[in-house]
């Protein structure tokens, strides 16, 4: 007859050898989730760049057209005071004389 001790080993080893390979798997499949969600993860990542890098150049187009609108704007003016000032070359002088005096009332103190 075989001692309780023998039995009791044995009954273990039937039980931890499915146990150690189920653990076996179980990390196995936690390895490949892990794979799959750094996988994921990664494409998501390149996904949200190029989205984030589109609407940068497309702010950056705006930004530019809103400069070039803005300087044709500035040129237009100084061109009709240019020309207002060939019109009316005495006036023009008062006017600058008196905003010379106002800046200087102003900022004297």
């Amino acid at each position: 007859m075989a001692s309780p001790q023998k039995n009791l080993e044995d009954a273990a080893a039937d039980v931890v050898e499915p146990l150690a390979e189920q653990v076996a798997a179980l990390r196995a499949d936690l390895a490949e989730l892990g794979s799959m969600v750094a996988k994921v993860g990664k494409q998501r990542a390149r996904r949200l760049k190029s989205a984030a890098s589109a609407t940068a150049h497309e702010g950056y187009a705006k930004g530019e057209e809103a400069l070039d609108v803005v300087m044709s704007e500035l040129q237009s003016l100084e061109d009709e005071l240019a020309a207002a000032t060939r019109r009316r070359p005495f006036a023009s002088l008062g006017i600058a004389a008196l905003f010379g005096f106002l800046f200087g009332i102003l900022f004297r103190r």
